[in-house]
């Protein structure tokens, strides 16, 4: 979703952050909420690109990657073994962010 987002805003199909975030009825603070996952270390976003369409199932949700943007790669990769430890059935019925202790 945010590489969609950036490229409408990259593309100019959309001027700005707020334009997009009107089109697309949610505040423009969640529009760069989103926007900030693109800080994710690459190789750790190819891997969560992995896991399929995060609308079609709830796997993997931005509220739970969020902590993890400004970690060194070595944090975000904890994360990553930590979501692939879990089968998706388990991850989707979770309540709460998986926590990485130490990362």
């Amino acid at each position: 979703m945010a590489k969609e987002y950036r490229e409408l805003i990259d593309s100019r199909k959309v001027k700005n952050q707020v334009e997009l975030a009107r089109k697309i009825g949610i505040s423009r603070a969640r529009v760069t909420q989103i926007l900030r996952l693109l800080k994710l270390n690459s190789l750790i976003i190819q891997e969560l690109e992995k896991f399929g369409d995060p609308l079609k199932s709830n796997v993997i949700s931005e509220r739970m990657l969020r902590p993890y943007i400004n970690k060194p790669f070595v944090g975000q990769k904890a994360l990553l073994n930590i979501l692939k430890s879990f089968s998706p059935m388990k991850i989707e019925i979770r309540k709460y962010p998986l926590k990485c202790f130490r990362c």
